[in-house]
């Protein structure tokens, strides 16, 4: 069972909520444990499509790290469903194309901040606005 299967205690519902999209279950477990270490829930989607379902549903995320390249809708239209349903939450593209062109789309979308993987955890935490 995973932290987006199960409803949170009170000491969870106060702390703030990331979502997290990517694929790569290793780089995913690497990127929860650094958070859930700084006192955030983190709700996981494996694909776009998971992680925009779960933006149009009643949670609201404080940060959201969203990779480019997912199964289904790709993190370019979940970054901008997060910033049309979220104006407020703190996001950051992560991607191993680390391009030009890649950073452009990302802030166009509506991305705060962009890190190439791979990703230094410190700079993921400042990113979202946590000193790491």
């Amino acid at each position: 069972m995973t932290a987006a299967d199960r409803t949170p205690n009170a000491a969870e519902a106060a702390r703030p909520v990331v979502l997290l999209v990517d694929d790569d279950d290793d780089v995913a477990r690497v990127f929860a444990r650094a958070l859930e270490q700084q006192e955030m829930v983190v709700q996981r989607a494996r694909g776009g499509t998971e992680a925009v379902a779960m933006i149009q549903g009643t949670q609201r995320f404080a940060a959201a790290i969203v990779d480019l390249i997912l199964p289904g809708t790709g993190g370019l239209e979940v970054v901008r469903a997060l910033r049309a349903r979220h104006p407020d939450c703190r996001i950051v593209a992560v991607t191993g194309l680390d391009e030009p062109a890649v950073r452009a789309a990302f802030a166009g979308a509506g991305a705060d901040a962009f890190l190439a993987k791979p990703v230094d955890l410190d700079a993921m935490m400042k990113a979202i606005g946590v000193a790491g």
